[in-house]
């Protein structure tokens, strides 16, 4: 039975403003401040804890340290950074050592009465370890401006440095613990932005995986601040829409830096217009994935409410786990279709993901007629259609492992849902369930001449002006982002 999710409120201003920052990325479902571990009568486990995908994301957020501009400039940078980053790294180490060891100690609430309800007990769980600091920018901005002007007041990077030496450097940050668990160090600037710019949970831990990698593994050295190690990123797409940071000389042997003005560089390239266009094309799906994930968070769900929250959760995350090269193209194929289906006709359309290759999508838009007894009974004869879709799918494209079904009212409806539904594909049909599926295709006319809607995952770098853009806007290139 699902039960609601009762949540501890974040402790200060400061946590309060990352929560609603990160739910936007994560959802009320994956998103948790304040949880507790039972020890001395419950002790906090970190400022907010984020759980995808058997992934887990601890942030400390030490925005209540103050930087004291009274002092001698050594004096207040060597207490800040202390207080801000090696306490909270040391925190957050802390927090990850009892995980590992005590994954089944870890609740909601500071009275430790309801347990996590994700597994995190897993061998191969992966954490990433991140420390937000708060309220630094003004006064590196004055110093760096001190330099040369027009300092975008962001902590620098140079991650070699040991902490002996990092304190002789103000505003500068580094690896802060080689030997263990990588910790992200991030300003108010950097969270925000890679929040903002990174808008999915896959296209978020993609980047905390791949930076991490650059600095232990590719000799990453030094970055002008955050913004310019993600524009890095941004700019070195792969084919499934994931950036990377790779190191441009061979097989690694040459440390590498990233220059502070990628950023402001990346910014004006077509490039960024065309992430921004697709971040903005997503909003659409992530719409849709955040009214799923606050209704199962309030166990206020229209359907299945008998089944256990990690069920839930498991099907939502199929959405939510779309990145948003993916998210983009799957929203405007959603939103097309509703816009061209008529009034009070069944129709569907079959899309594949763009991040998930075995991944297939089913919209299907249900009519509603005066016959139904109530809304209810119309959204049972829904499900029952979509589970018909849902087989006829895995007949026609054996190929996929993974069957998503999107059940949702058509236009002039005298209601508004939407039903989630997710199949394992991977095993075979039987003869009798292959005869089945020809059967229902035949009597009731499901999926006959429908073809799966083809990607074309192009760039700017080979596209023409008169052509379609790729930002999925449907305009010409020449007009849209040229």
């Amino acid at each position: 039975m699902l039960k609601p999710i009762i949540k501890e409120a974040s402790v200060n201003e400061s946590e309060r403003i990352l929560t609603k920052v990160a739910t936007r990325t994560f959802f009320s479902l994956w998103s948790y401040p304040s949880l507790y571990r039972n020890v001395d009568g419950g002790k906090e486990v970190a400022d907010l804890t984020v759980y995808f995908n058997n992934t887990l994301i601890l942030f400390s957020d030490k925005g209540e340290v103050r930087f004291q501009n009274d002092r001698p400039l050594d004096v207040a940078w060597k207490r800040w950074y202390r207080g801000a980053i090696t306490d909270s790294a040391k925190q957050l180490h802390g927090a990850e050592s009892f995980i590992r060891k005590h994954p089944d100690r870890i609740y909601l609430n500071q009275k430790c009465e309801d347990p996590f309800p994700f597994d995190i007990s897993t061998e191969d769980l992966k954490i990433h370890l991140i420390c937000v600091t708060r309220g630094i920018g003004q006064a590196a901005k004055l110093y760096f401006d001190s330099f040369a002007p027009g300092s975008a007041g962001t902590l620098i990077s140079t991650f070699p440095l040991s902490e002996e030496e990092v304190l002789k450097h103000p505003f500068s940050v580094n690896d802060v613990a080689p030997t263990k668990t990588f910790v992200h160090v991030l300003d108010e600037t950097g969270i925000d932005l890679l929040l903002t710019e990174l808008s999915t949970p896959s296209d978020f831990i993609n980047y905390l995986t791949e930076k991490e990698q650059a600095v232990r593994k590719r000799k990453l050295v030094n970055a002008g601040g955050e913004e310019d190690i993600l524009a890095y990123y941004l700019q070195e797409r792969q084919i499934d829409g994931y950036g990377s940071i790779p190191n441009p000389g061979d097989q690694f042997s040459v440390p590498f830096n990233i220059h502070e003005t990628e950023w402001s560089h990346y910014k004006g390239t077509i490039d960024y217009a065309l992430h921004y266009n697709q971040n903005k094309q997503g909003q659409g799906w992530g719409k849709i994935v955040e009214r799923f994930s606050d209704s199962i968070v309030s166990a206020n769900v229209g359907e299945a409410a008998d089944r256990p929250f990690i069920e839930h959760s498991k099907v939502l995350q199929f959405l939510a786990s779309e990145n948003m090269f993916s998210r983009a193209y799957l929203s405007n194929a959603l939103f097309e279709k509703y816009e061209l289906v008529p009034e009070k006709v069944r129709s569907a359309r079959i899309v594949e993901s763009l991040c998930a290759p075995e991944r297939l999508y089913v919209f299907v838009f249900y009519p509603w007629n005066d016959d139904y007894a109530d809304y209810q009974d119309y959204r049972e004869e829904r499900l029952s259609c979509m589970k018909l879709y849902a087989l006829v799918t895995q007949y026609k494209y054996p190929r996929a492992k993974e069957l998503i079904l999107f059940g949702a009212d058509t236009q002039g409806s005298n209601g508004a849902s939407e039903t989630i539904i997710a199949f394992d594909a991977s095993i075979p049909l039987t003869s009798e369930e292959r005869a089945q599926a020809q059967a229902i295709m035949r009597n009731f006319d499901i999926l006959n001449g429908v073809t799966i809607k083809k990607s074309n995952p192009t760039t700017h770098k080979n596209i023409r002006r008169n052509d379609p853009c790729p930002c999925g806007s449907g305009k010409k290139y020449k007009k849209c982002c040229s």
